[in-house]
């Protein structure tokens, strides 16, 4: 690019003409200037370094003053707990703290509980706040808690002036730790601790950021432009101390010396003024080009911008340095060549040549274009270009300017973290669940995937929603619960978590899986394991026809024993009433006898729904004993029964757990039918373990080996030659279905034993599973 050299070349007696006098000047301007710069510095530094150390002076009395009245409290304190409110000394020394610190607004002692047991002055001044004030009882609370040996605060919603609260804790060996609490008027301790040296000198004030918080003015002067500030550390209080410098009045001679040095210096200037005129117009002309030059060579040497200007014809005249390194050909290769440039990709010309068209035609987007360019070397990159008219300094377009960005870099991440996001979105939109992310604070559904939107009702090109949670949310741990949709009839299991978005926001994480197929095979087993339950008891109760046929036979056989009997005794001329009535009231008992066993076959095999409520284990015990007599009457199996006294109740389905009593007896009893008539015998034991109620029932029989064991509970498997293999799965699924537990041991004195467990709950409206 071009170079401009100025010449300054004038004839002998003008340069002579020139130099003298603007030398004379000069010299006489720059030495009284430097006299008066000198003479204002030194005295602006020494005013400057006297407020700093004024300041830090005016620091340390104030940290000095609050540090000692700390002291003074924590002895106070100390006198208190160790000689009590009434002693001698705890008042002396409250009495000199109050007198000393004319600062000082009330002492006030609260115990362990919040209460106050001790104020000073016993009436709190108006206008200011008590203990219960929050920022105050803040203060307590924190050393109450033990968190501070001294803890100090600043309250500024008081009308009179901010106070500064201080307590210490006040530790009794027997009742704990109690708190003295006193408030300062820092208006007034910013009067008491700030001198009359300094208050004649400066404005002194305190503040909490931004907010005065105290301050001492003098009205009768005015502040100056100097002023210092310097931080005070009162924990957690971050305070700031300001000093402003009140104006320094200059006397009259002083500033009549000034104008008659100033006016002098004018009248010698003027001398040189014409000489002067002359060369003003070269001076502004030179000020123009260096500054032009200077402009033009900081943008080559400093932007990584690339910058190129072609004229109205869309040759280049003008690219900076950055522009070539970014295309690999220098100034002089580059200067005045037109389309097609040579830095255009052979595949992309067309596309090149289009934009260089709307560019030359005044038809440049404002948003700029995205383009490929060539390096020398062959290598292609990716540019972002904007491009505007050129107007000259006279307001004539003579031209288009362009700034070229390297966005390769940029563009290769872009690629990347769009594919980044496709893939999220593929897996995000795969999945089976319903994905949601809702703002924490505004309920905005933020982000959805296909399974949420198609499951939802919610279009693919949607605006705004609000995402009404599905289930309570808990910051605390995950929810992992279930929901049910009562408009489309689905049930969904709704994991729920708090987390953090991409914009640091709070939001709630929320996947919802459809379980309705899982809902209904469940209900549908439920289903099936009920008919099967009711299927099984009515087998029993076959298997058992004859057997409850003669014990029904018994009480009937008895009751028309009892009959005959009675209409013999009527027969007679003088009939025995006692006689008669013993009968009768035999004949009820026998009657009684034969319906409780109708109604426990009744009971046994009616089929409903399973229903929770009040259960003695000793009732339903001895309503399966009362159906299963016969049977072991005619087993000749010796029955025992051992179980706890004042047993708690349970709350269960009766019919149920009847069910599971009744087989595991039956098969106890059935087991035992090889088993010598002596040693026949059947134990039965209920006893309380914890919160358990724990039921054995042990034989004598013929045991059951490791082998069977394992299989002893699946579906269809039977150790016996006519079972159907379902009576101990239907056991151990009652068992559970209530929360408990069923397993098999072998007897030690031979044969087995069986286990169940069950929750003893203290609810009598526990829930149903």
């Amino acid at each position: 690019m071009p170079k401009f050299a100025i010449s300054a070349q004038k004839p002998h007696q003008s340069r002579w003409l020139l130099t003298l006098p603007s030398l004379a000047a000069a010299l006489f301007s720059l030495v009284l200037a430097a006299f008066l710069v000198f003479t204002t510095y030194s005295e602006q530094s020494a005013r400057s370094n006297s407020l700093t150390q004024d300041l830090l002076w005016q620091k340390q009395a104030l940290d000095t003053r609050v540090d000692n009245f700390t002291h003074q409290l924590r002895t106070v304190a100390a006198s208190m707990a160790t000689d009590g409110l009434a002693s001698a000394e705890f008042t002396a020394r409250t009495l000199s703290l109050l007198q000393e610190s004319p600062e000082l607004i009330s002492l006030e002692y609260v115990d362990e509980t919040g209460r106050s047991r001790w104020r000073q002055p016993e009436v709190q001044p108006v206008n200011f706040p008590d203990y219960h004030h929050p920022a105050i009882a803040s203060i307590w609370r924190t050393v109450l808690d033990g968190e501070s040996r001294s803890y100090s605060k600043i309250i500024m919603d008081v009308p009179d002036s901010p106070i500064l609260a201080i307590a210490v804790p006040i530790r009794l060996s027997f009742n704990g730790r109690h708190v003295l609490i006193a408030q300062l008027n820092l208006r007034t301790m910013l009067q008491q601790q700030v001198p009359w040296w300094i208050s004649q000198r400066y404005q002194i004030s305190l503040w909490d950021q931004e907010q005065l918080i105290a301050g001492t003015f003098d009205r009768t002067q005015d502040a100056g432009e100097l002023n210092s500030s310097i931080n005070i550390d009162w924990s957690p209080n971050q305070l700031k101390l300001s000093a402003h410098a009140y104006t320094e009045r200059r006397s009259n001679w002083q500033t009549a010396l000034t104008a008659l040095v100033a006016i002098l210096s004018i009248l010698m200037l003027a001398s040189t003024w014409v000489l002067r005129l002359h060369i003003r117009e070269r001076q502004k002309t030179e000020a123009q080009l260096r500054q032009e030059q200077a402009l033009r060579e900081s943008m080559e040497n400093s932007l990584v911008t690339g910058i190129r200007a072609m004229d109205l014809q869309g040759r280049l005249f003008y690219v900076n340095r950055a522009f070539c390194e970014m295309v690999g050909y220098s100034q002089e290769q580059l200067m005045g060549i037109a389309h097609p440039m040579p830095y255009w990709p052979p595949e992309d010309i067309e596309k090149c040549m289009s934009i260089y068209r709307a560019i030359v035609n005044n038809r440049a987007d404002s948003n700029g274009y995205q383009m490929r360019m060539m390096r020398s070397n062959g290598e292609r990159f990716d540019v972002r270009l904007y491009a505007t008219k050129l107007i000259d300094g006279e307001g004539q377009h003579i031209g288009w300017i362009s700034a070229i960005y390297d966005i390769t870099e940029l563009q290769r991440e872009r690629d990347a973290l769009q594919a980044s996001h496709e893939r999220f979105v593929a897996v995000l939109n795969g999945l089976d669940a319903a994905v949601s992310v809702t703002d924490a604070h505004s309920g905005e559904l933020l982000l959805s995937n296909r399974h949420f939107d198609k499951a939802f009702n919610i279009p693919e090109r949607h605006g705004r929603y609000c995402n009404i949670p599905f289930i309570r949310r808990n910051k605390g741990v995950p929810v992992d619960s279930e929901w049910f949709d009562d408009y489309h009839q689905h049930w969904y299991q709704i994991k729920s978590r708090s987390s953090i978005w991409v914009d640091g926001s709070e939001v709630w994480l929320e996947i919802a899986t459809d379980i309705t197929a899982i809902k209904t095979a469940q209900e549908n087993e439920r289903q099936q394991k009920e008919q099967l339950q009711q299927t099984a008891r009515l087998i029993s109760m076959g298997e058992m026809a004859s057997s409850l046929a003669h014990e029904l036979n018994q009480p009937l056989a008895a009751i028309a024993s009892y009959a005959t009997g009675c209409r013999n005794v009527l027969a007679q001329a003088d009939p025995n009433i006692a006689q008669l009535d013993q009968a009768i009231e035999k004949m009820a008992a026998q009657a009684k006898r034969a319906g409780q066993i109708i109604r426990g076959i009744r009971e046994f095999v009616q089929r409903r729904a399973p229903h929770r409520s009040r259960c003695e284990i000793n009732e339903l015990l001895e309503t399966v004993l009362t159906l299963l007599n016969a049977e072991i009457k005619k087993s000749q199996v010796k029955l025992t029964i051992k179980q706890d006294a004042e047993l708690p109740p349970i709350y269960a389905d009766a019919v149920m757990l009847e069910q599971v009593i009744f087989n595991l007896i039956r098969n106890a009893i059935e087991a035992m039918h090889d088993t010598p008539v002596k040693q026949r015998s059947l134990t039965i034991k209920v006893q309380r373990q914890d919160e358990m109620l724990a039921v054995s029932i042990a034989d004598r029989g013929c045991g059951i080996s490791a082998e069977q064991m394992e299989q002893l509970f699946k579906p269809f498997f039977s150790t016996k030659g006519s079972g159907m293999g379902m009576g101990l799965n239907i056991c151990r699924s009652i068992i559970e279905h209530h929360h408990g537990r069923l397993w098999v041991e072998p007897n030690p004195a031979g044969g087995t034993c069986f286990h169940f467990t069950l929750p003893l709950s203290q609810d009598a409206d526990a829930y149903e599973p």
